[in-house]
């Protein structure tokens, strides 16, 4: 059984990126890493990495190109880069753990792998509590669609593993089809609508970590004030941490939960950091470029949308 691990990346994210490198191997994981471009801006190679290559989409089969052009060509609006993931699915590892760029491990991932013997996805997060709001449009019509416990099906895509079956691709497909079908229930400019589609209609052997009886802590950085938050639940309320996802803000290193992913950087460069951070957020700098990146977005999700 070949397991191992896959990364999206560009430039504009390589500090995440090598953070979380940092943090997967430092947390005692040695399963081999392979970073697919998120566009045609790769990260560059760290000479001090161990297992971890760099792959380019031409890399995998013919038959995963075609996939992910006919996802492109369907789900105009959700750029390519978001699902690039997908090509994991016909990747060269027969487990594979998909993670974002905005996470930090903290647990040896290799731990989780068992998990898959009797699941097709494993995955830690409290996307089940949302009702939906972040894959959908109209959450209640997909619940009466689809059925009871359907808006609990949702997972954070940007964290999970899986054991790939002949059937996914089609089951995917099929979700496609589905939102096709009905237009104004899911949101399109991201895939994690698309996985969430395909739980519900599918049925794939899901097991959520965060959910009883595991009750592990909530994968979320919003969710805690400080590291110290991270280490009271590990301690004091024994409840385990697979990673820490940093999703749905602009983590940069300033509030003190995000301390985390500097990680990776000696003091000097972690302080020199450190205050060209804060002196843009005092200007109002960084505030105003994160607005100007938001509303760069969403004039490229429109102009996806037309063509």
């Amino acid at each position: 059984m070949k397991r191992g691990i896959y990364l999206v990346a560009n430039r504009k994210s390589e500090a995440e990126c090598l953070n979380l490198i940092y943090s997967i191997r430092r947390c005692g994981c040695r399963l081999p890493i392979r970073v697919i471009p998120f566009d045609g801006k790769p990260i560059r190679p760290d000479a001090a990495w161990e297992d971890v290559r760099l792959v380019t989409v031409d890399d995998f089969p013919q038959e995963g190109r075609r996939f992910l052009d006919e996802l492109t060509r369907r789900m105009r609006i959700c750029p390519e880069g978001l699902l690039r993931r997908f090509l994991a699915w016909f990747g060269e590892f027969d487990e594979f753990l998909y993670s974002d760029n905005d996470v930090v491990a903290l647990m040896n991932w290799e731990e989780l792998f068992p998990y898959l013997s009797e699941y097709d996805i494993v995955h830690a997060d409290m996307e089940y509590t949302t009702h939906g709001r972040f894959n959908l449009q109209q959450p209640d019509r997909f619940a009466e669609l689809m059925g009871p416990g359907s808006l609990e099906r949702a997972i954070t895509d940007g964290h999970f593993l899986c054991h790939p079956r002949e059937r996914h691709v089609a089951d995917l497909l099929q979700g496609i089809t589905w939102m096709e079908e009905h237009p104004d229930v899911p949101i399109w400019h991201h895939d994690q609508s698309l996985v969430h589609v395909t739980l519900a209609l599918a049925r794939w052997p899901a097991l959520n970590l965060c959910k009883p009886p595991h009750n592990w802590a909530s994968s979320w950085a919003g969710d805690y004030k400080n590291v110290l938050e991270i280490i009271r639940t590990i301690q004091t309320e024994r409840r385990p941490f697979s990673h820490l996802h940093y999703s749905g803000g602009h983590a940069g290193g300033i509030a003190p939960i995000e301390e985390l992913l500097l990680s990776s950087l000696p003091t000097r460069r972690r302080s020199w950091k450190l205050l060209r951070l804060l002196a843009s957020q005092a200007s109002g700098a960084r505030p105003a470029a994160q607005l100007a990146a938001r509303a760069v977005r969403k004039a490229k999700r429109l102009a996806r949308g037309s063509k």
